[in-house]
């Protein structure tokens, strides 16, 4: 191989996770860099998926409550940007009451 293209090696990764060592990186990096990919990856939860027998209904079930908690979370944060949103308002609100109150006060004090 050319040592000009050692940088840009990347094998093929058809028989899962491949990491290749960069040049001047150390242990942990390439660990960290590892581990990664393999979160990604979906292997850890594929082989506990597969290590019991579920049957189908009990999966239906499980994917169901998982898609309803997740509605359930977007839904409190929809609601607690709504809030900040109304804070915000508030907020501004006070801010250009207080303007006018100090543009007043100077107009009449002229």
């Amino acid at each position: 191989m050319n040592n000009n293209n050692e940088n840009y090696y990347k094998p093929d990764e058809y028989n899962g996770i491949c990491v290749v060592r960069r040049k001047g990186e150390n242990d942990e990096d390439f660990v960290k860099r590892f581990r990664k990919k393999y979160a990604k990856s979906g292997l850890a939860k594929e082989l506990r998926d597969k290590m019991y027998f579920e049957k189908p209904s009990d999966k239906r079930r499980r994917k169901k409550s998982q898609s309803i908690r997740l509605l359930k979370k977007e839904e409190e944060k929809l609601e607690k940007m709504a809030e900040m949103a109304e804070k915000y308002k508030k907020k501004q609100r006070k801010l250009k009451a207080k303007k006018q109150r100090r543009a007043e006060r100077n107009d009449t004090s002229d």
